[in-house]
């Protein structure tokens, strides 16, 4: 990321709830009808929902990558459709912070968010179909899904039947896939599907926390069918980025290069960049790994995955650790793995394992 970009976005950041404030206040005078609408938490939930807004407009500005905006934009439109709010709020909210970013950045700054604004709003303004929404489609059809058994893998989930579910894993194992396999076509889609539907208001967060637990559980259980390949002598890092919960990707990760003999410390969700950097390097600038692995789920994690790879160039005075990045907003912007300095990107917990081989020369 170049510091101008990053600056600016701290502007945003610096401002946002005020922004937001200042945005309901417009947003509601333009439209007195959101009182009766929207009921004595209205402005309360308006402000939330441009502040969520404003930090995924920070993020694009500081990539200089306007899809990371509209994505969300995206979902935002979906979750609106699902829970039975007019679209057309939510591209008249845009709007009105187009307006008040107009009259409150400096004119360098609210020249790129119009820009980046303008693209969001025809998302949102397209007729509401959910047939044309991308993000309402269901995971099960997603290019490699084993559309039987990850439905199945997931029902039994939501029906809190977790034997079941382990069962369906085996089985699959048994038929002749990998784990490898079982994790990308089963597991990936069950969890991207329980996903979709907590946004779209067809799960709740227990269920969607019950199924990621009760996924780490069972990849306990795949992990005895691993094959395990000779030591390499090679040490990877794996984590998903600080404020990122989700880690169950990195841990698939993490399962398959300590099987191709990697060793290997996951250190799972949420970790911090100044104890990264910590337990990457020693006290006198030398690598400690071979590889470092960082998830980012969210286009919310991307300015914290390029602070991290910073601060660990930074911190190798002697040497320098290749770093690997994957996860949602690389995998919708396919240079993004680039714009925050990484070495390399991964699609995939298998394809992670191409990528650390050839970056671990």
């Amino acid at each position: 990321m170049l510091p101008l970009d990053k600056q600016l976005a701290s502007s945003i950041d610096q401002v946002s709830r005020a922004l937001a404030e200042w945005t309901v206040v417009a947003l509601y005078e333009a439209h007195p009808e959101f009182e009766a609408r929207y009921g004595a938490d209205g402005r309360a939930l308006w402000k939330g929902e441009l502040l969520n807004r404003l930090q995924y407009l920070a993020e694009a500005v500081a990539a200089d990558r306007a899809a990371l905006f509209v994505h969300s934009v995206e979902w935002a439109r979906a979750a609106f459709m699902a829970r039975g709010f007019e679209v057309s709020h939510l591209t008249a909210s845009l709007a009105e912070l187009d307006e008040t970013l107009k009259a409150e950045l400096p004119e360098a700054l609210s020249t790129r968010t119009s820009r980046i604004l303008a693209e969001g709003m025809k998302v949102a303004a397209r007729p509401e179909s959910p047939r044309d929404d991308a993000v309402l489609e269901s995971a099960f059809g997603q290019r490699g899904a084993d559309t039987v058994r990850a439905r199945a893998y997931l029902v039994n989930l939501l029906e809190r039947h977790q034997a079941k579910a382990v069962d369906v894993l085996l089985d699959a194992v048994r038929s002749g896939r990998s784990v490898a396999e079982v994790y990308e076509s089963v597991i990936a889609p069950a969890l991207t599907e329980v996903g979709r539907l907590w946004h779209i208001n067809e799960a709740t967060v227990a269920d969607e926390h019950y199924v990621t637990t009760a996924t780490q559980n069972a990849m306990a259980v795949l992990r005895m069918k691993l094959p395990q390949a000779k030591p390499n002598g090679k040490r990877a890092l794996a984590a998903s980025v600080g404020g990122d919960l989700h880690d169950v990707g990195i841990r698939m990760v993490a399962d398959l290069l300590g099987s191709e003999g990697w060793q290997v410390d996951c250190l799972g969700a949420n970790m911090p960049t100044t104890d990264l950097v910590e337990h990457s390097v020693d006290e006198l600038g030398r690598p400690q790994f071979d590889l470092i692995a960082l998830s980012a789920s969210t286009g919310l994690a991307v300015r914290t995955t390029d602070h991290a790879i910073s601060a660990l160039r930074t911190a190798c005075s002697e040497g320098r650790i290749p770093v690997m990045v994957g996860g949602g907003p690389f995998a919708l912007i396919p240079d993004l793995w680039k714009v925050v300095g990484a070495d390399g990107c991964a699609s995939s917990a298998s394809d992670a394992v191409r990528v650390a081989r050839e970056l671990a020369v």
